[in-house]
This record gives structure tokens, C-alpha cells and sequence, in this order.
């Protein structure tokens, strides 16, 4: 996790996205495959830095995992965070903040499945083999 952090201390820039919010669940072209995680965030990684291999992205966020080396694998998403989670920032923290159309269609968006224990799985892998598939 971190990836913003990371992103910007590796050289890259992360910035508050003009184009709003991703929030709830979204698709991502994981190398050519589809994965759906949970997002929640309005800033992103819109420069990654020099040496980053790019994992995934959507119409939304072009950066949205990166691999750093052999060492580093971000992930813009929350692959940490289920259905309830998003449910809970929508009630909770959106209201206010997240723009109320926005709150809606994610959590309609819920309820639908992600893969998250798919992601689980390609972390641990890395953590043990410094590889993803």
C-alpha cells in the first residue's frame, strides 16, 4: 500500500485529480485481464516515476498499480476494503464531501463482487517470490 506516497517519493507526482472522485466499485485492465476493486479517492499518481512498469488502469486513473524494481507493488484501489467499507464511507465521510451522485452510484456499484482475494493472493505472492503470477 502507499501508492501515492511512494509514486511521489520515487519522483513521480500525485495530484488532486480535476476530474473529481472514484469511489466504489471499478473495473480495471490488469494487463489485459479485468479486476474489479473498491476505490475511494480523490487523488491520484499522474506522473509515476521513471523506472515504474504500469499493472493496471481504466478511462479513470492511468496509473492504478504499479511495479517499482523487484521491490515495490502499489495499488491505487482498496483491495483491503469490502462492500461494508465503502458503504460506511458513503454514509459517513462522503455526505458533503464526495458529490451525492457520486455516493449513489457507488453504492449501487456494491453487492456485485470484486477481487480483492484475487490481489490478496498476487501480494502475498510478491511479498514471497517477488513475483505476481
Amino acid at each position: 500500500f502507499g501508492h501515492q506516497i511512494i509514486a511521489q517519493a520515487l519522483g513521480g507526482t500525485v495530484e488532486k485529480f480535476a476530474r473529481g472522485w472514484s469511489v466504489g466499485r471499478r473495473s480495471y485492465d490488469w494487463q489485459g485481464e479485468e479486476i474489479a476493486l473498491n476505490a475511494w479517492h480523490q487523488d491520484q499518481v499522474t506522473r509515476p516515476p521513471e523506472d515504474a512498469r504500469i499493472l493496471a488502469s481504466n478511462a479513470f486513473c492511468d496509473n492504478a498499480a504499479m511495479l517499482i524494481g523487484d521491490s515495490v507493488f502499489t495499488v491505487q484501489a482498496h483491495p483491503e476494503f469490502s462492500d461494508d467499507v465503502v458503504a460506511g464511507l458513503a454514509k459517513h465521510r462522503g455526505p458533503g464531501v464526495v458529490p451525492d451522485d457520486l455516493l449513489f452510484a457507488a453504492t449501487e456499484s456494491l453487492g456485485h463482487g470484486n477481487d480483492n482475494d484475487r490481489l490478496a493472493a498476487m501480494m502475498g505472492l510478491f511479498f514471497r517470490e517477488r513475483r505476481l503470477a
